[in-house]
Formats: C-alpha cells, sequence, structure tokens
C-alpha cells in the first residue's frame, strides 16, 4: 500500500482521510501535532495528582455534560 503524503494534504483532506483511517497514527501526528496552532494552549499533565484527584476532575465534566 502506498502512503499518501500527509504533508502535503490539505487540512480538510487530512482530516477526511483521518475518519476513514482513525488508527492511523502518522496521520493523526501530522493533524494534531505537526499542524496545532502556535498560538494553542498547552496544559500540562499533572504528575503530582493523585488518580483520585482525576477521577473527581473527569467525573465532574461528564456530570457537567449530561
Amino acid at each position: 500500500m502506498i502512503m499518501p503524503d500527509f504533508t502535503q494534504m490539505s487540512r480538510k483532506k487530512l482530516k477526511s482521510y483521518i475518519l476513514q483511517h482513525p488508527t492511523d497514527d502518522d496521520a493523526i501526528t501530522e493533524l494534531f501535532v505537526n499542524r496545532r496552532s502556535p498560538d494553542a494552549k498547552i496544559y500540562p499533565f499533572p504528575y503530582d495528582m493523585s488518580k483520585q484527584e482525576l477521577d473527581d476532575i473527569f467525573r465532574n465534566a461528564i456530570q457537567k455534560d449530561q
């Protein structure tokens, strides 16, 4: 199989490709890592949080969405 050149694809075509090939890590990396906005906010991983604290955060976020 010939792999497409993700760097040459438009953002729209790349998104369409990922919808058809959701396990293609190279395509996903191109879209979400290599093409992210330079102004995008980066959230550091909270290494000092316990599993319980993280579970509470996710539980609260899920409850807000329901």
